[in-house]
């Protein structure tokens, strides 16, 4: 738990303050707590023994007068429970929403901190994870930890300073009473021990077995398609119900130890209680112990054992949280492949000149690129072509630095792509991929994403000119038309139109086209063959396509294969026979197109 704590420290710094300030009312709370029994020792001691006796002489008889009746003792006696019953009950309320409101605060930065490393990582190592197991992280697990830290400062801070500040009260009044109360203590101590640290063994395997279950789940309702048409249901349905059942059996383990906590704490209570009873009478009837000092004990321990049950209830949370907290730490300790160097300066507008000078790159394993060199002129088309695997996709994705290469270099305008910062140069690439993301929101918000800031008439110019307008018209709303989980209520074309438009709006002056309509039919692949010739007007273009048709408007054809680049002069099976030429033109900004538009907005 500690470990778990120093891991998460620098989330807890900003709000040292609440802590500190809950942790003193805490500290306050306990001194009234342990306060609580002496009213009715004073009562014993004081109003009902013999006046005169030794007894009948102590604090309150000096608080209220020698000759105060005993009716005014009880009286004050009284006022003195309500007073303490109620400085008691408001500390406790403000020290345990302070440390309440500080854990959930720690665990919402934490959340907040994980998705941004998250989304920082390079495509390589998210190519390794599974999306369901680290969405699980992101929201079970966060919520596990926030749950340690909450209960933690809520209840372990309190109700330990409760329980160090009766022990220390037990022995500072009757040392050796409090030895003889406290005899049982070792067994119960070592028992919640040992249970605890198998709790925590059980709650890793559950949290394990729960992140592969979400990750199972997340794949197969993702790909539910392809489990109905391959009737799957049967085989995914298994391989899901073996992993609950692997998670649910190690949380049932884990539970069934902190069941254990509760009688081992009465059981040590119990004999407490009566070692105390039997040693307390012999001292009252010996004369060596008033009635009303055995009465405090006696409450002590019957309290002592309250916080020390909760306390030991904290076992489940605690080994759930610190196996949740690993979880967590394993990815924020996570550096990203692609860093951005220190002395990383804006790319500002690019031309688009692109030279990848003797690439190299590896995914770990054998070579993918092995000595590229390539060099495309600004406003360029270029296709790239080959077999699956051949390092197509990978040889794009270093002009943005989704990777970096593993020896050579990639410049852009003379300058390798290293030296600029990452946004500033990904804001020089637009991408359309073969399969298209849109995200939960309207249409119009789905082709904002290509530039969130961009005015109502370049919105509407970039639907145009993607030919999202032919069918945004036949929407319920239109173009305020809320889209189903990754647009599946529009077709493949549609979808790609979307993309395009995104591109269209970024009018960035580098594009990359990977395999756009692989998956398109004849009329649906026209369409977006016309809206990519809007698109890559006066652009840099990388095409990576095995259809004909896509690649037919290219300047030129490279062709990888064993990792390896050369340009394509003549017929190949992979390109049409003639090539069509086209001049050169500059980049230009996207306000120089004027199609024929209305209203989108």
């Amino acid at each position: 738990m500690i470990t778990t704590f120093m891991r998460f420290s620098v989330f807890v710094g900003p709000y040292r303050r609440l802590l500190l300030a809950g942790g003193v009312l805490a500290a306050v709370t306990v001194a009234f707590g342990l306060a609580q029994p002496w009213p009715l020792k004073f009562v014993v001691d004081e109003v009902l023994a013999p006046r005169g006796s030794p007894q009948g002489s102590g604090v309150l008889h000096r608080l209220t007068g020698a000759e105060a009746s005993p009716h005014v003792l009880l009286g004050s006696a009284v006022v003195l429970v309500l007073l303490i019953a109620g400085l008691t009950a408001l500390s406790d309320y403000w020290s345990t929403w302070l440390m309440q409101s500080a854990g959930e605060r720690i665990g919402n930065d934490l959340r907040q901190a994980l998705f941004t490393h998250l989304q920082s990582l390079s495509l390589r190592y998210h190519g390794t994870q599974r999306v369901g197991d680290l969405t699980t992280r992101l929201t079970a697990d966060v919520d596990r930890v926030q749950d340690l830290l909450v209960q933690v400062l809520s209840v372990l801070v309190p109700n330990g300073l409760l329980v160090g500040g009766m022990a220390i009260t037990m022995l500072v009044v009757d040392p050796t009473f409090a030895l003889v109360a406290f005899l049982a203590s070792p067994v119960m101590i070592v028992a919640i021990y040992r249970s605890t640290r198998q709790v925590k063994r059980a709650s890793r395997q559950a949290r394990r077995y729960g992140g592969e279950m979400a990750a199972a789940a997340s794949e197969t309702l993702s790909s539910i398609k392809v489990v109905q048409a391959f009737t799957l249901e049967d085989h995914t349905r298994k391989r899901f119900d073996r992993l609950n059942l692997e998670s649910l059996n190690a949380t049932l383990r884990a539970a069934r130890l902190q069941a254990r906590f509760g009688p081992v704490v009465d059981g040590t209570a119990a004999l407490s209680t009566a070692a105390v009873l039997w040693f307390g009478a012999v001292r009252v009837l010996d004369g060596k112990m008033t009635v009303g000092v055995l009465l405090v004990f006696l409450t002590y321990l019957t309290s002592l054992y309250k916080p020390v049950k909760a306390l030991s209830k904290l076992g489940f949370v605690i080994g759930r949280g610190v196996a949740s907290g690993e979880r967590i730490a394993a990815v924020l300790e996570e550096e990203p492949d692609v860093k951005e160097l220190p002395d990383a300066r804006p790319a500002g507008r690019v031309r688009g000149d692109i030279e990848f000078e003797n690439v190299h790159f590896s995914y770990g394993r054998e070579p993918v690129l092995r000595g590229v060199n390539v060099q495309i002129q600004a406003g360029e088309t270029v296709a790239l072509i080959g077999s699956s695997g051949a390092g197509k996709s990978t040889l794009a994705g270093l002009v943005p630095r989704f990777f970096d290469v593993t020896d050579g270099s990639v410049l852009i305008d003379g300058v390798d792509v290293r030296r600029y910062s990452l946004r500033s140069l990904r804001d020089q690439v637009a991408l359309v991929l073969q399969d298209t993301a849109l995200f939960e929101g309207t249409l119009l918000e789905n082709i904002l994403c290509g530039r969130l800031d961009a005015a109502a008439h370049e919105v509407m110019r970039a639907a145009a000119l993607a030919h999202v307008d032919e069918f945004a018209d036949r929407l319920p709303d239109g173009y305020q038309t809320v889209l189903s989980e990754h647009g599946m209520d529009l077709s493949g074309g549609q979808r790609q139109r979307v993309a395009i438009a995104r591109a269209l709006l970024k009018d960035a002056p580098i594009l990359i086209l990977d395999e756009p309509t692989s998956a398109l039919d004849g009329e649906s692949e026209a369409a977006v063959m016309d809206a990519i010739g809007n698109l890559i007007r006066g652009r840099t273009t990388l095409i990576i396509a095995h259809r004909l048709s896509t690649i037919a408007g290219a300047d030129r054809v490279i062709a990888l294969g064993d990792g390896r680049a050369c340009e394509v002069d003549g017929p190949t099976s992979d390109a049409p026979a003639t090539l069509r030429r086209r001049p050169t033109p500059s980049p230009q900004p996207l306000n120089h197109l004027r199609p024929n538009t209305r209203s989108v907005v």
